[in-house]
């Protein structure tokens, strides 16, 4: 999953881009003054939201029907795709009336990206999903078994994407992830047969919350809003009832993520949702003080001054032995965690040697991801945790 580290952003430019965008959106919602109804039939529209960490999306009830704004911002650009969501027969004010409609709940979803299962099993609504683009990437051992038996049908991906037979399943919308610098010729396609595409960039988020807030996009698609809510909750106060464990340490331990890679070394900015984490585990990471929330590229000459003192390295990439490590580069033997052995990838659950659980439940499950790395740097904290996601590389 490198590419989630191949792209650095600031976020205070994104933050502000963000913002002007929403003020944008809420301006161009409103009708002219000269078309506004007369005093006595005026309905001033008001709209509540409930998402508390996430910054790539917000979801707005009215009275009979949301709005769904999908915040992209990145490739140095920004921009809001904003969807109502209506049940059938509900009445949109005319505010809204120039947005893209997508009625509710959906039955037949096309899911293009493995990761996003889990926010159906959260929903308990996986049943809605009618199409999915990859097999090999699946962990969930059901969805698997119903892509094999014909159940559920694979469609591919990009160029490879079978429309013909997104239109035979009738499917009403396809829900798919958004990289920088890359081309989404699916929804380019897509949306030419008029089939809406919602475009998550959940690995932009700042926190591991932000990212399985995104969960909440599902629920209201799929009309699992309250039953997902309450789970949410639960995951929230789990999260932060770990955090608490770890204010106020003493002498912190140092951490270094990631491989070199054609003589580059990514490494998370300090704003993003590793660096965050890592800080929530009670770590001193080492790129912490940057303020990206993508990955900073650096070479490795850089990286190995700073990071060979190091305590752990955690998420090397592909590497499944220490071994895999060195043969990435000679030099990296040179490195603390490699003679004390303090490597820890998150590569425990895989299925068939390519699909990796860590990338699918763990998305809804941030309380677990926290809890193996508090195990892994302090483990009298948790004396009792046995790592779920990640495992010690030998």
């Amino acid at each position: 999953m490198l590419i989630q580290y191949l792209f650095t952003l600031r976020i205070s430019f994104k933050s502000i881009i963000s913002i002007c965008s929403c003020l944008i959106l809420v301006c161009s919602c409103q009708p002219k003054r000269d078309s506004l109804p007369a005093a006595s039939d005026h309905k001033i529209v008001t709209g509540q939201s409930n998402i508390k960490h996430a910054i790539g999306f917000d979801l707005v009830d009215y009275e009979t029907f949301k709005v769904l704004n999908i915040i992209r911002h990145y490739n140095e650009t920004s921009d809001t795709l904003s969807y109502v969501l209506y049940e059938e027969g509900a009445d949109i004010h005319e505010n809204f009336s120039d947005l893209y409609q997508i009625q509710i709940p959906i039955q037949n979803i096309a899911l293009l990206h493995s990761s996003y299962l889990s926010f159906f099993e959260l929903c308990e609504a996986k049943d809605h999903i009618k199409a999915i683009s990859e097999a090999k990437y699946i962990y969930d051992e059901s969805v698997y078994s119903s892509v094999q038996n014909g159940e559920l049908i694979e469609v591919g991906y990009g160029e490879t994407l079978d429309k013909e037979r997104l239109l035979e399943l009738n499917i009403s919308a396809v829900v798919t992830v958004g990289f920088p610098n890359t081309p989404n010729k699916s929804q380019q396609m897509l949306d030419e047969l008029g089939i809406p595409v919602l475009v998550f960039s959940d690995w932009q988020e700042t926190g591991l919350l932000g990212r399985a807030e995104w969960v909440k996009v599902v629920a209201a698609l799929t009309g699992s809003e309250k039953l997902v809510n309450e789970k949410f909750e639960l995951i929230e106060k789990e999260y932060k009832k770990l955090t608490s464990l770890t204010k106020d340490l003493d002498n912190p331990p140092k951490i270094i993520c990631n491989l070199p890679y054609k003589g580059s070394w990514y490494v998370p900015g300090g704003n993003s949702y590793v660096s965050n984490l890592l800080h929530d585990a009670g770590s001193d990471y080492l790129w912490a003080s940057d303020d990206g929330t993508g990955g900073i590229q650096m070479d490795f000459e850089t990286v190995y001054a700073k990071g060979i003192e190091a305590d752990f390295w955690i998420n090397p990439d592909f590497a499944k032995t220490l071994q895999d490590i060195i043969d990435t580069d000679e030099r990296l033997i040179d490195f603390k965690p490699i003679s004390t052995r303090s490597v820890y990838n998150s590569n425990f659950r895989m299925s068939r040697g390519i699909a990796n659980d860590f990338w699918e439940s763990g998305i809804v499950n941030p309380h677990l991801i926290l809890a193996d790395l508090i195990k892994i740097l302090h483990p009298e904290l948790l004396p009792n945790h046995q790592l779920f996601y990640y495992k010690q590389i030998n």
